[in-house]
């Protein structure tokens, strides 16, 4: 039995489907209504006599017969991306989108900077950012190109980490916060002090080489860091704050850290994206322009 040209367009969107583990996710993707890819899967199937795909109300996967087929289309597809790539990218520079999400703290120092001088370099790349501490963000669901992630995760087969750096969260107050109050000399002390927080209502610190979450309070919560930062400098409390957020704070004097020997294992930064045997150049020269910048500034971490 042949494959139609019907049958080929079905197939690639079959493929997307499986990629991003939902039809809304694809049709996002692909540029089409969810209803339009529903049809298409559900057409490839009644051509070829098989169920592709399980669906239920809380997810979706593949069957045993999905399962071959995708394998077949990823081939086909990765081939089809990799032409289409080199023949767009003849006697060209980078362009196009690239869309990047990336934690708040990340966004604000280093991020911010290096974006810029991504963009002197290639003027005709544009970078759509979307920044948040939303935890379970899926790229390939939510058509992300690049995710810049803090916090960590089990690895996912569905995409490829690029190891950044690490990052420490540092306890810190402002000189005159410790002008009214005697700095924690352990993190139980903390359960007497204004702690400023992110709605996270204990902090790990390590303990006699054991991890240990030490419960806090104060008087502030907030959903962005930025704003944590500046309540710490104005004095109001202690804050728990990226490093690299908060250096030249630090080494200005602004901000004093405590609590450095208690300090919990680093987080680590990595660069993630879904799978593709050839990414585009836009993506591939900002993957590339970003893992190289950022180890540079968390080389000492």
């Amino acid at each position: 039995m042949g494959a139609s040209l019907d049958d080929l367009v079905a197939m690639t969107v079959f493929a997307r489907v499986v990629e991003a583990h939902s039809f809304s996710g694809a049709a996002a993707r692909l540029g089409l209504s969810k209803s339009a890819v529903s049809t298409r899967v559900a057409a490839l199937e009644k051509r070829l006599g098989v169920r592709l795909l399980q669906r239920t109300t809380r997810r979706l996967s593949v069957t045993h017969e999905g399962a071959r087929l995708y394998e077949r289309c990823a081939h086909l597809l990765s081939v089809a991306d990799e032409a289409s790539d080199l023949l767009g990218n003849v006697g060209t520079i980078p362009e196009g989108l690239v869309r990047v999400v990336a934690p708040v703290g990340l966004s604000l120092h280093p991020l911010a900077s290096l974006l810029e001088k991504f963009s002197e370099r290639y003027p005709r790349v544009q970078v759509e950012l979307t920044v948040s501490d939303r935890r379970h963000m899926d790229p390939l669901s939510e058509n992300i190109d690049v995710a810049v992630r803090l916090f960590p995760r089990p690895h996912e087969r569905s995409l490829v980490e690029r190891r950044l750096g690490t990052e420490r969260p540092l306890v810190c107050g402002a000189p005159r916060y410790f002008a009214r109050r005697a700095p924690p000399g352990t993190p139980h002390d903390l359960a007497t002090h204004n702690c400023l927080r992110m709605k996270d209502s204990r902090w790990t610190f390590r303990m006699e080489g054991h991890p240990v979450e030490v419960p806090v309070s104060g008087t502030l919560v907030v959903d962005d860091i930025a704003v944590l930062r500046e309540a710490a400098l104005e004095g109001m409390g202690l804050a728990r704050l990226p490093r690299s957020l908060v250096d030249a704070d630090l080494r200005e004097g602004r901000l004093v850290s405590v609590l450095d020997a208690y300090a919990p294992e680093p987080l680590v930064i990595t660069l993630v994206y879904p799978p593709r045997k050839h990414l585009p150049q836009r993506v591939r020269v900002f993957i590339d322009f970003m893992t190289e910048h950022f180890r540079k500034h968390f080389r000492g971490e």
